[in-house]
């Protein structure tokens, strides 16, 4: 059975850029409304932003190749914080993979996955990640669930951080599958 998850993370993509363009936009702040006994009456616009500045969002690609072909992945999530040190979230990879073959036509793959994580900050630089994913292998038509670990540094000012990421790839199948044993990533953050 294929399946192609590329509508539904390009549906996301949009949801998400639509969130910060949408928070980006600078709203007059209203006074708290007051009771005929002067008591604050709580503002449900407040609430919202109070929802929406707890979300995170990083974009990343990785696992950049050029042996014997082009390899390319790019990772999309969404993260709400638990507190200042910790979220939670779930997002989607995509992998393409080109392979040159001399005197026939080029092969080439898209695998695919969706998973979950909970990342941990260590420093407000440094942070610790673990995901749970399942990854479509294109060429080996199968799927694999399996849990990362890693760790990563994110800097910059603002909302707005950049930096790496190394997961580990804990599943022996997975690392066959996707040839390598660990996945590196570089990105982008925002409200990290």
């Amino acid at each position: 059975m294929k399946y192609s998850l590329l509508p539904v993370l390009m549906i996301f993509v949009f949801v998400i850029g639509v969130l910060v363009e949408a928070d980006a936009q600078t709203k007059r702040k209203r006074p708290a409304k007051k009771t005929e006994k002067n008591e604050k009456v709580k503002d449900p616009e407040n609430e919202v932003n109070f929802f929406r500045d707890q979300l995170s969002y990083d974009i990343k690609i990785g696992n950049i190749g050029f042996f014997n072909g082009f390899s390319i992945s790019t990772k999309l999530y969404a993260g709400y914080k638990l507190g200042d040190r910790f979220s939670a979230g779930i997002g989607g990879k995509m992998f393409y993979d080109q392979f040159i073959v001399r005197g026939a036509p080029d092969i080439s793959y898209f695998d695919s996955g969706i998973f979950g994580f909970a990342r941990g900050k260590i420093t407000n630089e440094i942070f610790i990640q673990a995901e749970y994913i399942s990854m479509r292998y294109d060429r080996f038509e199968t799927t694999v669930n399996h849990p990362l670990i890693g760790a990563g540094y994110m800097s910059g000012f603002g909302r707005w951080k950049f930096g790496l990421e190394l997961m580990y790839i804990t599943s022996d199948l997975a690392r066959d599958l996707q040839g390598s044993v660990v996945e590196y990533w570089v990105g982008a953050s925002y409200n990290f």
